[in-house]
């Protein structure tokens, strides 16, 4: 799974890169509770993440990704009132979800298949999930 925190230049531009950081820190503490045990959350960099889902059919990784993207878009970051007249930051992402095949030798095609995915939700209008279809 490739995921993409939507917006996120404005948020950092709007709020500022301290509540940047906290949403990326949220997004994290949502991941990891919605994940299984022996899934693997890594940081590509800025507000993109790959999710990396050992033996799992892709039935499982689309509920897997969808479970992620709800949780995402129903859990507010808590920020100082200064910043938000609520306290609460609300925000979504998309995920590309793709299959690993064994007879590659690297991740790297899966997440470029996944990245795809990921674009086709963007395009689709953001928070949502795309399967990669191969």
């Amino acid at each position: 799974i490739v995921v993409d925190l939507d917006h996120f230049k404005h948020i950092n531009d709007t709020h500022g890169h301290d509540v940047g950081d906290q949403v990326l820190q949220s997004f994290a503490d949502t991941a990891r509770a919605q994940l299984r045990e022996g899934d693997i959350l890594c940081r590509m960099g800025g507000e993109e993440f790959v999710i990396l889902l050992p033996d799992t059919a892709p039935e499982q990784a689309m509920q897997v990704a969808e479970r992620l993207r709800l949780a995402v878009s129903t859990t507010p970051v808590e920020v100082e009132t200064e910043v938000v007249a609520t306290g609460r930051l609300t925000y979504t992402a998309s995920l590309g979800v793709a299959r690993v095949d064994p007879e590659e030798a690297s991740l790297e095609p899966a997440i470029k298949r996944a990245d795809e995915g990921l674009y086709a939700a963007k395009n689709a209008g953001r928070n949502r999930v795309h399967w990669y279809a191969d």
